[in-house]
Parts: structure tokens; C-alpha cells; sequence
């Protein structure tokens, strides 16, 4: 089950070891390298791509888009210096974090909720009993979503079948999702919006475990925005840019959300994302809280049920150096908006 992270902390050493990546991490000044992924979850970014945010804090500045749709791929990205910052989910962060020794921060919050567990439908799933044998996705093994479900089948009695267990979890591409619950490849996925409301939408799926009844509040990160230290201290300015947009389009999610909406269905389909009616997107989004807040305390839940799972080497005591928010916290002042502290 550590397979994912292992190969990333490989990736790194052996960027490490290569005299040229210390330099290749460091970036340049006129360029911003930038990983974000193909879900709804990541709509700030989506709107400060398509609103040219990143154009007004960071004049001259060419940013450069890659898409991926793992953890574990935006995370060798980010370590060997070929990205300098990626939109990502708490779960590969925090792994990175502690693999490469602090060479990521967590610079801002994104995104707290939508996640969601649905099931096909027809697939003879009402209990959790009924998951003995089928086929659940999750966008990649390790990341937040795969934690999550392998803890919740964990406290059901259940476990995944690559750790000896009943149930077959499967790394899917989300955009592949609806095509194989149509031809019943698939019996049910733990999924980040918009891939849930597409399924139940499409008809489907049936929605089994709603993820914000798991939690406090119903407050959980989903999405974070991690940098590279080395970029992030050879280059402040970008990075205060890139935390500014952030900032921005968060800002206009509250102030203009039918635009906000516009824009990340725009950035969602050229990042090869289906096309969504505007009912699945007002659905998804109605399930998502976009804040600066990282939600630290179930980022530290999230990392220590990892942890349980084998999915992380070493047991996390204290987060609270992953979290850099001083860049963050300067442009909230200036925007005369509370500041984020972090309690993990």
C-alpha cells in the first residue's frame, strides 16, 4: 500500500542526488510552474487561470499549467523541482512534507468538503456488508479520498483487498468515472465534486456515504496549495502572487459565484474534465466551502489515519512546521481580512 509514496520519496532522492535540481527547484522570476487537477475542488485556481488573477499579481510573470489527476504524480513533480506549486489534496501534502523533510509548505487553504462515497446503482449495495467483492475507485492509492475510504471500511470490519481484505479498491483518472459506472465496470467510488453529483446526476449512482457526516462540523480540507520551499524562499514574490490570486478568487466565488462557477467549468473542461450541466455544477458546488483556511485539525486526523494505514513510514507528532502562512496572513491584513491561525 506505500507503493505510491515510496516512489515519490525515490523520485526525490534521486533529484537530490543530481547536482543541477537544487537550481532547477529554485525557478526563475518569470516563470510560475504551477500542477492543479481536473476537480472541482481546485475551482480557485480554475478561476484565477481563467479570470488572468495570476496576470494582476504577478505581471509578466508566464505561468505554465500541468494537469494531473494523482497525488503521487503532482507530488514527484513538485519534489524534483519540475513544478514549483501544485493545487493538492491534504493527504499527498502532508506525505510529501514529511518524506522530503520540509521541502513542501502548505502556503493557503483551498477547499474544505466535497467528498462523497456513491455506489451504482443496481449494484445490490445498501450495507456496508454488501461491499464484499466489488469494485470501489478512488482517484489514486494513498491520497486523501483512498485514506478516507480505507479508514471507513476499517471501522465497518472490512478491508481493501491489497491489505487482505474482502473489498477491490482501484485507481481510476476521475474524468474515466462516469464511462465505467455506465458499462458496470465499476460498483461504487469515493470521489471529490464534481464526480459524485455527475454520477448521482447521470443516474447511475445512489450516494452512500455523504463524507461531511464523518467529520466535526462537517468541516475537512479537500484542497490545499502547496509550494516547494526552495522555489518558495529563492522566489517570495511569486509566491506571494500566486497566494494572492488564490486569495482573489476565493474573493469572487462570494462575490460573483455564477461567474466563479463559469470560470471553473471553463478551466475544468481544458483540463479534460467532462462538460457539466449547471444543475451538477450547482449541485457539487453547494457541497463545497472555498476558504484560505486549511482546516489544520483534520489535515492532522487525515495524516494520522495514514499513518494507521501504512501509508505513511513514520507516525506524524507535530505538523505544524507544513504550514507557512505568513505570506498568506500578509495578504489577508492587506485586504483587511482576519488572519488564519493554525492549530493542529
Amino acid at each position: 500500500m506505500r507503493k505510491a509514496f515510496v516512489a515519490i520519496a525515490a523520485l526525490a532522492l534521486l533529484a537530490g542526488a543530481c547536482s543541477s535540481s537544487e537550481e532547477k527547484a529554485q525557478g526563475s522570476a518569470d516563470v510560475l510552474r504551477l500542477g492543479i487537477f481536473p476537480n472541482l475542488t481546485h475551482a480557485p485556481g480554475y478561476i484565477a487561470l481563467e479570470e488572468d488573477l495570476f496576470e494582476e499579481t504577478m505581471p509578466g510573470v508566464d505561468v505554465q499549467v500541468t494537469y494531473f489527476n494523482s497525488g503521487s504524480d503532482a507530488g514527484a513533480a513538485i519534489l524534483s523541482g519540475s513544478i514549483d506549486a501544485t493545487y493538492i489534496g491534504p493527504g499527498p501534502a502532508t506525505a510529501l512534507y514529511l518524506q522530503s523533510d520540509g521541502g513542501v509548505a502548505i502556503v493557503s487553504g483551498v477547499t474544505s468538503g466535497g467528498a462523497s462515497f456513491v455506489v451504482r446503482r443496481g449494484a445490490g449495495i445498501s450495507s456496508s456488508e454488501d461491499l464484499i467483492g466489488k469494485k470501489i475507485a478512488v482517484p489514486g492509492f494513498g491520497n486523501t479520498q483512498d485514506v478516507a475510504l480505507r479508514t471507513w471500511l476499517h471501522e465497518q470490519g472490512l478491508e481493501a483487498n491489497d491489505a487482505g481484505g474482502e473489498v477491490d479498491v482501484l485507481e481510476v483518472d476521475n474524468p474515466e468515472l462516469l464511462g465505467l459506472f455506465e458499462a458496470g465496470h465499476l460498483d461504487g467510488a469515493w470521489e471529490p465534486e464534481p464526480y459524485p453529483s455527475l454520477l448521482l446526476d447521470a443516474g447511475v449512482a445512489d450516494l452512500f456515504v455523504n463524507e461531511a457526516d464523518l467529520w466535526p462540523d462537517g468541516e475537512f480540507t479537500t484542497t490545499v496549495l502547496l509550494v516547494n520551499t526552495t522555489f518558495m524562499d529563492a522566489q517570495p514574490e511569486l509566491v506571494e502572487g500566486l497566494v494572492e490570486a488564490n486569495v482573489m478568487a476565493i474573493e469572487e466565488v462570494e462575490a460573483d459565484p455564477a461567474s466563479a462557477k463559469a470560470a471553473a467549468q471553463a478551466g475544468l473542461i481544458e483540463a479534460g474534465a467532462p462538460s457539466l450541466d449547471q444543475a451538477v455544477v450547482d449541485e457539487a458546488w453547494s457541497k463545497l466551502t472555498f476558504t484560505f483556511d486549511p482546516v489544520a485539525p483534520s489535515l492532522a486526523q487525515g495524516a494520522a489515519n495514514a499513518y494507521a494505514l501504512g501509508f505513511l513510514e513514520e507516525q506524524p507528532t507535530d505538523l505544524s512546521a507544513l504550514f507557512r502562512l505568513d505570506v498568506l496572513n500578509k495578504v489577508l491584513g492587506d485586504l483587511q481580512l482576519p488572519v488564519i491561525e493554525v492549530a493542529v
